[in-house]
């Protein structure tokens, strides 16, 4: 019978080592160390390794949209999953696309996030400024330096030749503006 881990290795932490993620080796062997020794930690991992196993199979029929991690993309493309990425700075408009190969399209906006703890992103497009989503309470810290928003391939190939525009906020009552986006999105040629 297995007893309850006294001190469970958080989700994150969890992740980032799955994932390769870890800041150094020294948090890596601290947390190989626990894993040895904990069979709670270790069936949690496990179980995180298997959800992951079907990730790349589901992004490629396009379900995972939203915020990812910078090492949850890293995986995603270590297992093969094809991403178009687009880096964009407060400010900036870029020009984008999407092609035959891409499973996944990520933005990765900068943004000085000191003083957040969340934020939220607000995404409209077209002229008439349509809201397309708008993601709440995304968590964040003053280290982060950027916000990656993942969208399957499939969805933006549908989309009509269009700007979309991006505001990222603090969340909460404040709501400070930390950075405004644009991307001047291309449709795709149609296949003869």
């Amino acid at each position: 019978m297995m007893q309850n881990c006294r001190t469970p290795i958080p989700d994150g932490t969890l992740i980032d080592y799955w994932t390769r993620d870890l800041a150094d080796e020294g948090a890596t062997d601290r947390v190989e160390e626990h894993l040895f020794a904990c069979g709670d930690c270790s069936a949690r991992l496990h179980s995180l390794a298997a959800l992951g196993a079907g990730l790349a199979r589901l992004v490629r029929l396009g379900r995972v949209a939203g915020i990812v991690s910078r090492g949850l993309l890293n995986r995603m493309q270590r297992d093969g999953v094809h991403v178009r990425m687009y880096s964009l700075l407060p400010g900036e408009t870029v020009p984008c696309g999407v092609f035959p190969g891409d499973d996944l399209v990520v933005v990765a906006m900068a943004a000085d996030f000191s003083g957040a703890e969340a934020v939220t992103l607000s995404v409209v497009t077209g002229p008439e400024s349509s809201p397309m989503s708008e993601i709440d309470d995304v968590p964040v810290s003053g280290m982060d330096r950027e916000l990656l928003w993942a969208t399957p391939a499939s969805a933006v190939r549908q989309l009509p030749s269009t700007r979309v525009q991006l505001t990222l906020r603090s969340a909460g009552v404040m709501r400070t503006l930390l950075g405004t986006y644009a991307l001047d999105h291309s449709a795709a040629a149609p296949s003869a």
